[in-house]
């Protein structure tokens, strides 16, 4: 349609004509379409008009596109609004998983499970003729039926050459079986730490309850919830879990104000400034104090469990340890500490004997990291069919 150059409102409808698209709805109407157009257990009559109307919203479809370019937009009310389709199963099962992403909802609404389930339940499948339109319900099933995948490792007899005689494993030194056994366990041990300690530690869960509480009763410039934190931070973590314990046994939500007072009095009397804070029990309040003395021991129970080195590890330990802290910035810390344990290893046992103590211990899986250069001598060999 030639619109009037000279006309500003039909140049603003132009322009504004480039803004938007309706791509996706001419492709849902032309599925809805489509999938009963191509259904053989369809109507003939029914399928010969739907096939038609399919092909006129792929031309519509190229109109559209071509409307960001030029602002003239095809009218599609005829087959968005006039002679709408009813949805297919298998788009409302899509926008079902679309909607899945969204991790907002209200509490009165039901979970993505539940929606699911009730799409699942409102339809008769065996009614449903529709190849595509039966995908999900497929899909559902698959899962179901399909059962878990097991892992059937090898016996030992079936990979490596000493595995050949049943009691292969009688005639191996029980002394340094344990040996490699502390060895083996030190070294597990030690890369659990440092996985352990390479993980962020994680922000004060609590805080913004304690925050809500404040804002709630109008007191949010009055306090800092990190200078409330740094202050009971700096008290001795064998402390706060006194007063913790005090905290859980006295019932601190139901005790009176005096008995607050006191209770304070008795536990934190360095923190009188506090007082009248953490007595003050309106919009949830009696949790301010809980709040504070749970994030600060999570907080001692992170750090102490990201120290590398403690008082009780074997030298052995500290010895692999060190290896991980004098590593190249380049090198992989799993690589650094297996190149120490294959020395201290070795200073054990033979390193082509060590295969046979390994798998023994069960640890089959550590061969690689330690042994992977001892494995072709210990291992059969398999003629493969040409």
């Amino acid at each position: 349609m030639i619109r009037n150059a000279d006309d500003w409102e039909a140049r603003f409808e132009v322009v504004r004509g480039t803004f938007s698209s309706r791509v996706g709805q001419i492709c849902n109407a032309a599925l809805d379409r489509g999938i009963i157009a191509y259904n053989e257990n369809s109507d003939a009559e029914e399928r010969k008009r739907l096939q038609e109307e399919t092909e006129v919203l792929a031309i519509l479809t190229g109109l559209e596109i071509d409307a960001a370019k030029s602002g003239i937009r095809p009218d599609l009310d005829e087959y968005l609004k006039e002679r709408r389709m009813e949805r297919t199963p298998f788009l409302q099962y899509k926008n079902l998983v679309e909607k899945s992403e969204e991790t907002r909802r209200a509490w009165y609404e039901p979970t993505h499970q539940q929606r699911i389930k009730a799409f699942f339940e409102k339809i008769d499948w065996d009614k449903v003729d529709s190849n595509l339109e039966r995908l999900p319900y497929l899909a559902l099933q698959l899962g179901k039926h399909t059962p878990t995948i097991k892992s059937k490792p090898a016996k030992d007899y079936e990979l490596f050459t000493f595995a050949q005689e049943p009691d292969w494993r009688e005639h191996l030194d029980q002394e340094i079986l344990e040996q490699v056994s502390a060895l083996l366990r030190d070294y597990e041990a030690c890369l659990s730490r440092i996985r352990a300690c390479r993980i962020e530690p994680k922000e004060k869960k609590r805080k913004s309850d304690i925050e809500r509480i404040l804002f709630a009763r109008g007191q949010e410039e009055l306090w800092d919830t990190d200078e409330l934190y740094a202050q009971l931070g700096i008290l001795p973590p064998e402390r706060l879990e006194e007063i913790w314990a005090a905290l859980d046994n006295t019932k601190w939500q139901f005790l009176t104000e005096e008995q607050r007072m006191h209770f304070l009095l008795t536990w934190l009397p360095e923190f009188e400034q506090l007082f009248d804070l953490f007595s003050d029990f309106r919009s949830g309040g009696y949790r301010v104090l809980s709040d504070l003395l749970c994030d600060i021991l999570q907080e001692n129970e992170q750090r102490k469990q990201r120290q590398l080195h403690r008082s009780d590890d074997s030298p052995v330990f500290d010895n692999l340890m060190e290896a991980y802290l004098d590593k190249r910035n380049s090198q992989h810390y799993r690589e650094a500490v297996s190149i120490r344990c294959r020395e201290l290893l070795n200073e054990i046992v033979r390193p082509q004997v060590a295969v046979r103590y390994l798998e023994a211990l069960g640890k089959r899986n550590l061969l690689w990291d330690l042994l992977l250069d001892m494995l072709e001598p210990n291992v059969l060999e398999v003629r493969h069919a040409e």
